[in-house]
């Protein structure tokens, strides 16, 4: 797509020769204004890639177009050699600083000028989305330098945590430690990323206050051009949710093998328990004159009732809908 550039210039001169040099290369479209004037209306009706405009104008300077259109980049231009005033365009935000000479031979830097700040805009804007998507990612994204020191951390990391940016920046990733893994397991973890690889895995860590949360992790290497590891970046994900439904899984699962078990033995016991209780009862009854056997039988029979009642209690608990059991049981207590 064909970019198009301003050219603020109140010598006519200057404005003819540089728009017979744009229409020559054919790379741009081109408007030209006298004054501030003339191109605030400009502005204002057309698509602007890039202002390339001369300091003094006579109604302005053309440092105020930088304060004005903040998402255009603007190229000042000056009749005099002061580093003063270049230096002030730069601070102000100008992407570059031409000085008009005799010849006006800056009018042939002019389109190579505008393609470099073009395309320096174009990367403020690709990074500008890559810092927000990071910024409002609702992961948790960190990044330290080759030594694990904190150098940035994003809101979610921040507010999971409890630890502001002040706390984490300069701070050692050590600051999340739990105690929950072994030395042996962090030795891995770096001799992993040192390599140049990426380590995924999950991490128990501690917030500002102690409590402690699971994440799922992925830490890699960044690397320079010239391929040496500058910075290692960790992208996570809070599951300590996830882990505690895991949890509740398994355990959920035991209690219904033990209560399934205790239904099987219930069962078992309940035939041979009511033959014995039977057989019981039928001695007592001809060992009716015999007082002494007679309590002791009666003793028995109490006893048999007894187990009789337990294995029934057993069997009403096992036969109780055990997801109505679980879902109104506390069972759970993860670290």
């Amino acid at each position: 797509m064909i970019k198009t550039i301003l050219f603020v210039e109140d010598d006519e001169v200057d404005r003819m020769s540089l728009e017979r040099n744009i229409k020559k290369s054919n790379k741009f479209n081109f408007f030209s204004a006298p004054s501030v004037f003339k191109a605030t209306e400009i502005l204002s009706s057309n698509q602007i890639d890039v202002i390339v405009t001369d300091y003094n104008l006579g109604d302005g300077v053309g440092i105020d177009f930088i304060k004005k259109y903040l998402d255009i980049p603007v190229i000042i231009i000056t009749g005099t050699n002061d580093i003063e005033l270049a230096v002030t365009a730069m601070k102000e935000g100008a992407y570059d600083f031409l000085v008009k000479d005799f010849d006006r031979t800056y009018l042939k830097m002019i389109e190579l000028s505008c393609q470099q700040a073009i395309k320096r805009k174009n990367q403020e804007l690709f990074l500008l989305k890559i810092t927000q998507a990071v910024e409002q990612s609702p992961g948790l994204v960190l990044i330290t330098d080759i030594n694990g020191v904190i150098e940035y951390a994003n809101p979610k990391l921040t507010e999971l945590t409890g630890f502001t940016k002040d706390d984490l920046i300069g701070a050692s990733v050590n600051i999340f430690k739990s105690g929950y893994h072994t030395s042996d397991f962090y030795q891995k973890m770096w001799k992993t990323i040192i390599s140049g690889h990426k380590w995924t895995g999950e991490l128990y860590n501690k917030t500002k206050l102690g409590s402690l949360y699971w994440e799922f992790a992925s830490i890699a290497p960044i690397k320079n051009k010239e391929g040496r590891i500058t910075h290692f970046v960790k992208v996570a994900e809070n599951i300590t949710e996830l882990k505690k439904a895991e949890q509740e899984k398994i355990k959920a699962e035991k209690l219904q093998s033990v209560l399934e078990m205790a239904g099987t033995v219930s069962h078992e016991l309940n035939q041979p328990l009511q033959i014995i209780l039977g057989y019981s009862e039928l001695l007592k009854e001809k060992l009716a004159e015999n007082d002494k056997f007679k309590k002791q039988l009666q003793h028995i029979i109490n006893n048999i009732n007894r187990i009789v009642e337990i294995t029934e209690k057993i069997k009403n608990i096992t036969e109780y809908k055990t997801k109505h059991y679980l879902d109104n049981t506390n069972i759970i207590d993860i670290h």
